[in-house]
């Protein structure tokens, strides 16, 4: 008798809260766009100094300035973007929730991956049915419009002890 080991389809969960719920990474955006705008301004005001002359290594610091400002500037507003929520995908079969990253590397790709019967609760009100993780953590909202994917889904969700 031999056993085996299939690693194929085990992936390492990362972790990770879908929505945070203080204004921390708000202020933080307002503040990279507004450090992203300055660094605009000054990357096109150091053109409008008065009083520079237009040698040659004056030019080239004003290039120069204008340039990293400028990149600087476009950094700043790209990491002030909000990030993409993850994808759900509900899987019957396996009985189990998980949420994806879309684009990352296939090692980080699952943010995290729960079993029906590892839920601490289901709520149907509808077509809407929204889980809750360990903690009373909020994992996903779904709203199906397929009737029979709505249908093997709550029997999936009934068979693993979740809805009544």
């Amino acid at each position: 008798m031999t056993m085996t080991a299939n690693h194929v389809s085990e992936h390492a969960t990362i972790l990770g809260a879908t929505h945070v719920l203080n204004g921390n990474r708000l202020v933080m955006r307002i503040a990279q766009r507004l450090g992203a705008v300055s660094l605009a301004l000054v990357g096109v005001l150091v053109w409008l100094a008065p009083g520079a002359g237009w040698e040659s290594e004056v030019m080239l610091f004003k290039l120069t300035a204008s340039l990293i400002s400028a990149l600087l500037s476009v950094a700043l507003w790209q990491y002030s973007l909000p990030p993409l929520p993850p994808m759900v995908e509900v899987d019957v079969a396996a009985a189990e929730l998980r949420l994806i990253r879309d684009g990352a590397p296939a090692a980080s790709r699952v943010l995290e991956r729960c079993a029906f019967s590892d839920l601490h609760l289901v709520e149907l009100a509808g077509r809407r049915i929204t889980f809750w993780g360990q903690g009373n953590r909020l994992l996903a909202e779904v709203t199906l419009s397929n009737a029979a994917a709505h249908a093997s889904l709550l029997g999936a969700l009934r068979a693993a002890g979740k809805l009544a």
